[in-house]
């Protein structure tokens, strides 16, 4: 029974080792016979090699494949983010007293239009006549040396007077008329007209800018501080920044001058253009966006300051490779494709892309016209 057995035992071993080996010495002729990804190249399973993917012919991967031919074409790229409302540059004054007073009279009223100039409100201050006088005395001290220094010329030149009396009289005007310059800044500071300056007129503040009035707490009667909080606000909202918030992946679509459209939540249906003005070069590392200023036309007063409200940009390109988002995969350095090279043979294929909106991407480089990609189930070649 033992031999019976042993003898039994050897026959049924001999056969596995052989086809043991006989698969060995068949999968290593079939990889040599289709190294090189070669297109021809018919496996019975899905085989990788590189960065070359072979389905076998009848698998059921195939169904789930969808490919595209890669065209050059003009494109508009879109894509949708939100942003806030801003006056402009220079287009908003805060306004407030120069000098510690008390207020005696108010020109204006919420809402008023007004010019650059216009008396805003009046004040009675000790220290804005005090600075008047030391403006006025100035020009009183400055007028007395360029009389006395034309005198000493005059003196001079008839040989009367010597050359040091001459000198010194020139001095003396040349720090007059500096100390009158000085005076005359010192007003300019306070946005008050040196011509206008009299010890017997009260100090009237006016507007630094052209626009309407948008807020004003001017109550007659009350003493206020120079460094107290504005009391009238002016400003010109004819034109306006928006300010949207730019995500990084979208801002390879984006330029100056680049128009977009700004919707509103009270006027849906009544979308405001805008231009780009200014790209920010600072990324806010939280939300991991840029500011992008849009200027727009606001002569109807829909936008305001303060408000949320939601940003369209679009951006015509021109012979542009665009392909659905679908067909970009994602590793931990690159972007990638998956490139048809043969029958049920795909590269992985590294490109550099940047998103454009309504799912669709626009390729920078990787791909020329011509290439087949693969734009549905690339996840199954991975």
């Amino acid at each position: 029974m033992a031999c019976l057995f042993s003898c039994h035992d050897s026959e049924n071993k001999e056969p596995v080792s052989d086809r043991g080996g006989r698969g060995r010495q068949n999968q290593e002729q079939h990889r040599k016979r289709f190294r090189g990804n070669r297109p021809e190249r018919i496996p019975t399973a899905i085989e990788y090699e590189g960065d070359t993917v072979f389905l076998p012919s009848g698998s059921p991967v195939t169904k789930k494949l969808e490919t595209t031919t890669v065209r050059s074409q003009g494109f508009s790229a879109q894509f949708i983010t939100t942003g806030v409302v801003k006056p402009l540059s220079g287009h908003l004054a805060h306004v407030t007293t120069p000098f510690d007073g008390r207020v005696v009279k108010s020109f204006v009223k919420l809402g008023e239009k007004v010019r650059a100039g216009t008396p805003l409100f009046e004040v009675n201050s000790t220290d804005y006549l005090e600075t008047v006088r030391i403006h006025l005395q100035a020009h009183q001290q400055r007028d007395m040396a360029e009389k006395n220094y034309l005198r000493k010329k005059e003196l001079m030149d008839s040989g009367i007077s010597s050359r040091k009396d001459y000198d010194e009289a020139k001095l003396e005007l040349d720090l007059a008329e500096k100390e009158c310059e000085k005076t005359v800044a010192i007003l300019k500071i306070y946005n008050l007209d040196p011509g206008d300056a009299d010890m017997a007129k009260p100090l009237i503040v006016r507007s630094p800018i052209a626009g309407e009035i948008i807020q004003t707490d001017i109550t007659v009667g009350q003493y206020i501080k120079s460094d107290a909080d504005p009391i009238v606000t002016v400003a010109d909202l004819e034109r306006i920044w928006v300010i949207a918030r730019v995500k990084e992946k979208d801002l390879g679509t984006i330029n100056i001058k680049d128009r977009a459209e700004v919707i509103t939540e009270s006027y849906p249906d009544r979308p405001i253009k805008g231009i780009v003005n200014y790209i920010g070069n600072i990324m806010d590392e939280q939300t991991r966006s840029v500011e992008v200023y849009l200027e727009c036309d606001n002569h109807e007063r829909i936008l305001k300051p303060g408000m949320f409200i939601t940003t369209s940009f679009r951006r015509e390109i021109e012979n542009s490779i665009v392909i659905p988002a679908t067909a970009i995969l994602q590793d931990d350095a690159n972007s990638y494709v998956y490139k048809c090279i043969g029958t049920h043979v795909y590269l992985k294929h590294i490109v550099n892309a940047v998103a454009a909106g309504e799912k669709k991407v626009i390729i920078r480089s990787g791909l020329t016209e011509g290439d087949i990609i693969v734009t549905e189930g690339a996840i199954y070649l991975r």
